[in-house]
């Protein structure tokens, strides 16, 4: 892994697992992660949930140099790792559709946003973006919509813009003024696009695509 790149860790939700599969991952999360997955009713919000947070286990675990490590949310319920000597970078976790994916820097901060690409009508979209981003997506494919949308998400996910919900961010004007922030727009598949941002000198992002059998692996 070079430390100097965005790293882009992208799962499959996939079909239920096993029970096997589900014991396997669950007996290596806290306690408290296991109850709090369980409340989901859905099987797949809590495959999601699971695998989503054994995700975040996994890509950091190189990082903590096979220490005991807690994942903590700040004030505005961004998760972060707690206090460690090990770690000064920042992580952030997107899950849509058919897709879970970790964003992941050794320095500064990150946020990430994947969707699935779905009907939306024009009264969400009017909600969903400023006047000018309307404008822009309004008489487009609505794949428009959602990388506006996706990007959006990732700039608000990075915790740079504390005071503002997603649909308040405007980003033709933080592309235009925000030069210390840079953004990258990538497609899983076809129907879910997902879009990094980040702050720190880093230019480059690596894609990595998992599979369940290799979050057991480390």
């Amino acid at each position: 892994m070079n430390t100097n790149d965005i790293q882009l860790f992208a799962l499959p939700l996939g079909g239920p697992l096993t029970t096997a599969e589900w014991n396997a991952f669950n007996k290596m999360l806290p306690s408290q992660v296991q109850k709090n997955i369980c409340q989901y009713k859905q099987w797949h919000d809590r495959q999601r949930a699971l695998l989503g947070n054994m995700l975040i286990r996994w890509a950091l675990l190189p990082f903590m140099h096979k220490t005991i490590f807690h994942i903590t949310q700040d004030i505005h319920g961004r998760p972060n790792v707690a206090s460690h000597q090990h770690w000064d970078g920042d992580f952030n976790l997107s899950h849509s559709g058919e897709w879970i994916v970790l964003a992941l820097t050794t320095n500064g901060r990150v946020g990430i946003d994947v969707e699935e690409i779905k009907p939306v009508n024009k009264d969400i979209m009017h909600y969903a973006l400023s006047k000018q981003e309307f404008h822009m997506a309004l008489h487009q494919p609505l794949h428009v919509f959602y990388e506006l949308w996706t990007l959006k998400e990732a700039l608000f996910k990075t915790g740079l813009f504390p005071n503002l919900s997603p649909h308040l961010l405007d980003t033709t004007d933080i592309k235009r003024t925000r030069a210390d922030l840079s953004t990258q727009l990538l497609y899983l598949d076809q129907h879910h696009p997902v879009t990094i941002c980040w702050n720190s000198s880093s230019t480059n992002v690596k894609i990595t695509t998992l599979n369940r059998e290799q979050l057991l692996q480390k």
